[in-house]
């Protein structure tokens, strides 16, 4: 009896390890899949634009086939990135996605404020001297991944035949 309840507790102490392991290192393991695949395309603060999904693709979990998906890897461990994102109709977003995957901030063309949709990332250590009056977003983590979707009205429409202009990332300029 005592034999098999040390083995059950030892067994429960074993999953409840692998699961704990699982849960904290496995979005890191997703999002380094992300920037290795998207550094070959563009490297780091720089948008890259996919043509539109198909029913093949799956550079995106489940595409939507009339989003035009761009994105931008990012490193603000030394400066900050300036992001901007011109709307589009009918739809265009930006959400930032932090190095575990946590989504850490979103504007839509209807909460944005302004077209562009404009914003500066800062990342943990990042310098916030002269950031002033910008909207100022700050990742958890100072890599990450910048998404801009935007919905075209059909494989014909402007969006899809042409993905960019789907915004830019650089350093942003301290004053």
């Amino acid at each position: 009896m005592r034999r098999t309840l040390l083995w059950v507790l030892g067994v429960a102490a074993g999953a409840a390890l692998v699961h704990v392991a699982a849960v904290a290192a496995l979005p890191y393991g997703i999002m380094s899949r992300v920037f290795v695949a998207l550094q070959g395309d563009a490297g780091p603060n720089a948008f890259v634009h996919p043509p539109l999904a198909t029913h093949e693709s799956r550079a995106v979990v489940r595409p939507s086939p009339d989003l035009a998906y761009s994105s931008a890897l990012f490193d603000v461990s030394e400066h900050p990135l300036h992001v901007t994102v011109p709307l589009s109709k009918p739809y265009t977003s930006l959400s930032g996605f932090a190095s575990n995957t946590d989504n850490f901030f979103a504007l839509n063309d209807l909460t944005a404020g302004s077209d562009p949709i404009d914003v500066v990332i800062v990342g943990p250590g990042t310098p916030r001297a002269g950031l002033e009056g910008r909207r100022v977003v700050e990742s958890p983590s100072d890599r990450g991944d910048a998404r801009a979707p935007r919905r075209c009205q059909g494989r014909g429409s402007p969006c899809a035949r042409r993905p960019a202009p789907a915004g830019a990332c650089r350093p942003a300029a301290l004053t």
